[in-house]
């Protein structure tokens, strides 16, 4: 019989469970493991061999602990990075197994031919893999690195008055903005507020569950990898009071948050 297992979120933080938040409205029946590395976060800051290594353990985990038979990579800064790297790491040590970038179904939820502001970690502005797949859709790109604001939003802070010091790098004719950093999406009202002429957002907590969506109807035998229990789990390396809240508020009271030395 084929072996049958759980879909793993994997982020630094908060911002892969607000993709798992929108994965469980739009696909409520699989079993889910959420796992924030909260004791590193965050990566925007860290060089390729820390990343790799921080992603690699908690791959680990997922897959030989939490039966994960496939993983979404919540984060922008690890898909945009090292993600060929960690392919090739997952097909040497567990072959058949799935993983998601988050790159791609952002890619594809972005308006062609429009030029584009993209607000992002450095290393995903700074990132190859962005560039080239953002130039098949677009060849006007402005890019905005926000590198304080993953941590703010990790410690609750308000955010708008460090957006609003990103206003004039903005020029009103551009109307599309993506939004290349899990963590933001959880802020995404205060974008819209404070940069009123971009009318068509691209948010990843929407384009990651469509994509997974249209991925299990094109590839019905690798759906036939996972689990439909309707199951949560959510695992941090490091308890946070603003990851707690949040999940709560999300997932319900009674949730439980479980943390791990990764």
């Amino acid at each position: 019989m084929q072996q049958k297992g759980n879909i793993g979120i994997f982020d630094s933080g908060l911002g892969g469970l607000w993709i798992l938040k929108h994965l469980k409205e739009k696909l409520p029946e699989y079993n889910y493991v959420f796992l924030g590395d909260e004791k590193h976060m965050p990566y925007g800051d860290k060089n390729k061999e820390e990343i790799f290594s921080y992603t690699t353990s908690a791959l680990r985990y997922l897959f030989e602990v939490e039966n994960c038979m496939g993983v979404i990579i919540a984060c922008n800064t690890v898909s945009s990075t090292i993600y060929d790297e960690l392919r090739e790491w997952k097909d040497e040590n567990y072959f058949g197994r799935i993983i998601f970038g988050i790159a791609r179904p952002t890619i594809m939820s972005i308006k062609p031919d429009e030029i584009l502001v993209i607000f992002a970690t450095f290393p995903t502005c700074n990132s190859t893999v962005y560039d080239e797949l953002l130039h098949s859709r677009t060849s006007d790109i402005l890019k905005i690195p926000l590198p304080e604001l993953a941590s703010k939003i990790e410690r609750g802070e308000s955010v708008q008055d460090y957006l609003m010091s990103f206003v004039g790098n903005v020029p009103e004719h551009i109307k599309q903005g993506a939004l290349l950093c899990t963590h933001y999406g959880i802020v995404r009202e205060e974008f819209r507020k404070v940069f009123p002429n971009i009318l068509d957002w691209s948010f990843q907590e929407e384009s990651v569950p469509r994509y997974i969506q249209e991925y299990f109807l094109e590839f019905p035998e690798r759906e036939m990898f996972f689990t439909h229990n309707a199951t949560l789990r959510i695992i941090t390396s490091k308890k946070s009071d603003v990851l707690t809240k949040f999940a709560k508020e999300w997932f319900g009271e009674k949730v439980e948050i479980n943390e791990i030395n990764l």
